[in-house]
């Protein structure tokens, strides 16, 4: 990733040479302005009707990936966990902004490839990117910036409007992310667009943190999410990881974070069997999993096993701010 070899090194290269470069690389995802790139801002059009949302995420080498994740696959992931949050809102895609900050001594090899990735993940769900800015870190450092908007036909989704009563679901499986199945998800874009259609969902987000954390976003004050354990869908990946790690797959599945899963609330007035018959109908291939309730509770436990009513022990996920 990085080089001493200053002729291999984005170094060697002027700055509108990278920007050019840069250009080429991503091809007809970049383009020219004034949608696109080549002026000092992009002009794009809202669509009529539609709510704008916006979302941003970074992607660093050491934070967030490693000297085993390959270019493409680091690229393709800042793509998608953006795509994730505008799944999250029951969104669709629209334009993105790029930032690079990397150290002079990054490979240009590596950096094409990083770029592969994103290009493909961006043709894949039709993003263009329609402007950016590069700039310096010290060597051996580099971090990408993805700046996303999207669009909602109604009132996004939110983490907050679940009340007791209503019933949790979540998308998919959970826990892995340690054997990196985190670089091989789908954002579930269709899903959450349809959610928002279908009037039933009162709350949404996805699971980026882990379960022990995110799900705590959800619950209305003076309540708590009773848990039926047997109901949440361990990963194979967390099993996997249980084998040598001295912790559960059901602990994995809380505390891993980057499922990028979508996590909800359905309303309580809503017939769950109906509910969940018509996404198996849409969604043959994405399953779907009661995994509890939002009840009313004094206690300060967030997590209730709902059938020994002993508060659960896991309720930390993923956390942002570690000393490297």
């Amino acid at each position: 990733m990085f080089t001493k070899n200053a002729d291999e090194s984005i170094r060697a290269l002027a700055e509108v040479t990278l920007i050019a470069q840069i250009r080429r690389w991503l091809g007809a995802v970049a383009p020219s302005s004034p949608q696109g790139m080549g002026d000092d801002c992009a002009v794009v059009d809202l669509p009529k009707g539609m709510k704008q949302i916006l979302t941003t995420d970074s992607l660093s080498y050491g934070q967030h990936f490693d000297d085993s994740v390959s270019a493409h696959d680091a690229g393709a992931k800042l793509i998608k966990r953006n795509l994730s949050d505008i799944a999250a809102m029951g969104g669709r895609p629209g334009e993105a902004l790029l930032n690079l900050l990397s150290g002079g001594d990054l490979q240009t090899d590596w950096l094409a490839a990083f770029f592969n990735g994103i290009c493909d993940a961006c043709q894949e769900y039709d993003l263009p990117i329609v402007g950016g800015d590069i700039s310096t870190l010290p060597n051996g450092q580099f971090t990408a910036v993805l700046s996303l908007t999207g669009y909602s036909e109604k009132t996004p989704l939110l983490r907050k409007g679940a009340q007791a009563g209503d019933a949790l679901y979540v998308t998919g499986t959970l826990g892995g992310s340690l054997l990196k199945k985190h670089y091989n998800f789908k954002p579930r874009l269709s899903e959450g667009q349809w959610l928002a259609q279908s009037m039933a969902c009162s709350a949404l987000m996805d699971i980026t943190d882990g379960l022990a954390k995110d799900l705590r976003e959800l619950i209305p004050d003076g309540c708590a999410a009773y848990l039926e354990l047997g109901k949440i869908p361990l990963s194979d990946a967390a099993h996997q990881c249980a084998n040598t790690s001295g912790q559960s797959a059901m602990e994995h599945a809380f505390c891993d974070g980057e499922d990028y899963e979508l996590l909800l609330a359905v309303k309580n007035d809503t017939t769950l069997e109906i509910f969940e018959r018509q996404w198996r109908q849409k969604f043959p291939s994405t399953s779907l999993s009661q995994i509890g309730q939002i009840r009313k509770s004094i206690r300060k436990a967030p997590y209730i096993d709902s059938q020994t009513n002993e508060a659960l022990p896991w309720i930390k996920g993923f956390e942002h701010l570690i000393e490297l």
